[in-house]
């Protein structure tokens, strides 16, 4: 019987390739991402981590059990203790000022938006389709890219982190517990999460795409 997650990878084939194969991908898998749009992205996804923390936290809070939660609390000390530092270090590292790159943009402020307000309002099988859909999705192009170079030794260390291992399992924790959430839900239930997946791919083209606009 098809999981529930691959069923999903099935219906939004066509957004997943279109983020697969996104620019910002491609330049990275190229080495040619420029410098700028790099420091450009640096900014909207440090900021987007605050964001990140809200939901993760809200996650905790729906959670049906302690095992849920005991995850989720991991996950959120990782953003916390980690993630925040790398961002506050490599910018300092590349003199941006995150001033310089206001926040503004549709693509930038729609994603944000659009997840916290789904997880505030939305169920936990909800939020766990958000992070499955976004962090899946990261996992397999930062993989395959991988494999290539990058100069840009803070570019080689972004694809890295979400490269390795540790990264891999969070996405497949993720993946595993919307499957188990999918089988307690209504066909119909299981339909608006579809529908939810692929518009987080979409959020996900936009806010991506928002890195090259000046």
């Amino acid at each position: 019987m098809e999981a529930f997650t691959d069923r999903l990878l099935r219906e939004h084939q066509d957004v997943w390739q279109r983020m697969q194969q996104h620019p910002f991908v491609c330049d990275i898998e190229r080495d040619t991402l420029p410098a700028d749009v790099f420091n450009r992205y640096l900014v909207f996804e440090g900021q987007f981590v605050a964001t990140a923390i809200a939901i993760f936290a809200l996650a905790v809070s729906k959670a049906p059990a302690i095992q849920q939660q005991r995850w989720l609390i991991g996950v959120l000390n990782a953003l916390v203790d980690t993630q925040i530092a790398w961002f506050e270090d490599v910018l300092a590292k590349r003199q941006v000022n995150p001033a310089d790159y206001p926040d503004c943009l549709p693509g930038v402020r729609n994603f944000s938006d659009n997840m916290l307000k789904v997880a505030q309002l939305g169920s936990y099988a909800e939020i766990i389709t958000l992070m499955f859909g976004a962090e899946w999705m990261y996992y397999a192009w930062c993989r395959r890219v991988s494999e290539k170079s990058q100069r840009d030794q803070d570019i080689r260390r972004w694809i890295e982190m979400h490269a390795e291992d540790e990264f891999y399992q969070q996405a497949c924790w993720l993946k595993a517990e919307l499957d188990r959430c999918a089988e307690e839900l209504t066909p119909g239930e299981q339909t608006s999460l579809s529908v939810l997946y692929g518009h987080v791919l979409q959020w996900e083209i936009d806010f991506h795409s928002a890195a090259y606009k000046t």
